[in-house]
């Protein structure tokens, strides 16, 4: 909502600020106009506009610097006009009339001066106020993400973090509760035990039915028509919302009566880690189901629990929450020493995420889960792509691309493609030494692509050539988890096709072979 004409700049502050300031600034108005008309009408002895201190003082409650000193102006400038009145009126100017109005314009500048520093201080109060009550919220999300990373099944996970979601959200209770085929199902938790919900198999409202293909965000109970669940609780309204899938089915929360003014966006910032979460469970709880199998998963389902699971994840999104809270001035301002220590700090963990992405991507390899989206698509356009890509790690080291790539078209996933790929290139990069040339050749071999990733680095040492492409090849006192070139051969496996390496004169030579068309 805005304001045309000259009163436009006045209410420019915001749709959320103008209940307040509206009011004010027009009963303000109208009090200065009936001061003018009384001054105008009084003899010049009574100097009526020292009341105008009154509206100006008015403007200090809206907190908008800018009423303010329209007030001041307005009050100036009806002072004037009232003695011109008066002196008209009068036919002659009284020189006591004219120090009094002088004084009034002094008290004027000051009440407004006064105003505007109270607004000042009030901001200040304010401002502290919030970073009180943030820095108060902040340790009741480290809370609640502790408790993430600790052990447990969904149902454990969920009967833990409901206490902390009430306290978070400063509620009157929560609920999770399951759906299985349109029905409610088990676990249906909540805290206070003793809330009031559907009961156990009883179909659920056709208002969530409606909304059960996807996750949705916080939404208000009374505008999803639930008003049940709120009239059975005593309740005057909350907030609900839907997770992903899990093994307990697809779960909804309901928060009932939250006091917490960013409840909804406090709740959108921490459901997307609690999904996060509730899918790597899902996803621990399939490998154990594979193990029992499949006794090839063994080691797979074993480094992924020690890998992927909550000691890694979930810690170091806690600590990257609070490094960049910390680089946003939430505590004050950080000498720039420390800001670029946690900038680098915040770079590591982001690396260790990383690690536990790709041990995610290698359990869905191994377990073939990771599905296939089959194109066509031009190699010569793919590694385009690549290069561009990864020219700000070859800039580093003055490095360059040489390709030679014939214009074929190739059938496969064009995403995993790149991947493959990318994996080679970045060791390139890594082991090239500075201003060396990096080749890229491609060509066709009876219905076959063969592409070639040269470098010239120190090679590779003859004793670690055979395990080059196993599963944690590299894992030993001092190296990395050796995961890049096993992921890209199980790429290259999907495909129908392989990786091989052979020793350049100098440096290292990795060839892809793949089919031109998918295998049926």
């Amino acid at each position: 909502m805005t304001f045309p004409g000259i009163f436009g700049p006045l209410f420019s502050k915001g749709p959320q600020d103008l209940p307040r300031s509206r009011p004010i600034f027009f009963l303000a108005l109208f009090l200065s106009f009936c001061i003018f008309v009384l001054d105008a009408l009084t003899p010049q002895k009574l100097v009526v506009s020292i009341l105008q201190d009154v509206p100006i003082a008015m403007t200090g409650l809206t907190l908008d610097r800018r009423q303010t000193i329209f007030m001041v102006f307005l009050g100036i400038i009806s002072n004037i006009l009232a003695e011109a009145i008066n002196a008209h009126a009068e036919g002659a100017i009284s020189p006591v009339a004219v120090a009094n109005r002088l004084f009034s314009v002094v008290s004027f500048l000051l009440i407004g001066y006064l105003a505007m520093r109270i607004r000042e201080s009030a901001l200040e109060a304010g401002k502290t106020l919030s970073l009180q009550r943030r820095a108060e919220r902040d340790r009741s999300i480290r809370a609640l993400l502790e408790e993430l990373s600790r052990e447990g099944n969904t149902r454990e996970l969920l009967g833990r973090i409901a206490p902390h979601f009430v306290g978070l959200l400063d509620a009157r209770g929560i609920v999770f509760a399951s759906v299985r085929d349109g029905h409610w199902c088990a676990p249906i938790l909540s805290d206070p035990p003793d809330l009031s919900f559907w009961t156990e198999g009883e179909a659920i409202p056709g208002s969530l039915a409606l909304l059960m293909s996807r996750p949705f965000g916080p939404h208000s109970i009374s505008h999803m028509s639930l008003v049940p669940v709120l009239e059975k609780n005593g309740s005057d309204g909350g907030l609900v919302a839907r997770l992903s899938p899990g093994d307990e089915g697809d779960i909804f929360l309901f928060v009932l009566d939250p006091r917490e003014a960013d409840a909804a966006s406090i709740l959108g910032e921490i459901l997307p880690v609690l999904e996060d979460l509730l899918r790597r469970l899902e996803l621990l709880n399939h490998l154990q189901d594979k193990n029992r199998t499949l006794v090839r998963q063994t080691a797979v389902i074993r480094d992924l629990v020690s890998g992927v699971s909550h000691d890694i994840r979930t810690p170091l999104l806690a600590q990257n929450m609070n490094m960049d809270l910390a680089l946003d001035g939430a505590w004050g301002n950080i000498p720039p020493g420390i800001s670029t220590l946690l900038e680098q700090m915040v770079q590591s963990n982001q690396s260790l995420l990383d690690l536990s992405n790709r041990l995610l991507l290698l359990s869905r390899y191994e377990l073939n889960d990771q599905p296939m989206d089959w194109a066509f698509f031009s190699v010569a356009d793919l590694f385009d792509e690549i290069f561009l890509d990864l020219a700000p790690l070859a800039d580093r080291k003055a490095l360059r691309f040489r390709s030679c790539l014939s214009p074929e078209t190739i059938e496969g996933d064009r995403r995993e493609m790149k991947r493959l790929f990318l994996n080679l290139l970045d060791n390139a990069i890594k082991w090239s030494p500075q201003g060396e040339e990096i080749d890229v050749s491609c060509e066709r071999r009876e219905g076959r692509i063969v592409v070639t990733v040269a470098d010239r680095g120190p090679g590779i040492p003859a004793e670690m050539a055979p395990r080059l492409f196993r599963r944690f090849g590299g894992l030993h006192p001092g190296s990395g988890f050796g995961l890049g070139l096993y992921l890209a051969q199980q790429v290259a496996r999907l495909h129908g096709g392989g990786i091989s390496y052979r020793p350049g004169d100098p440096g290292s030579q990795f060839v892809v072979d793949l089919p031109i068309r998918r295998r049926l």
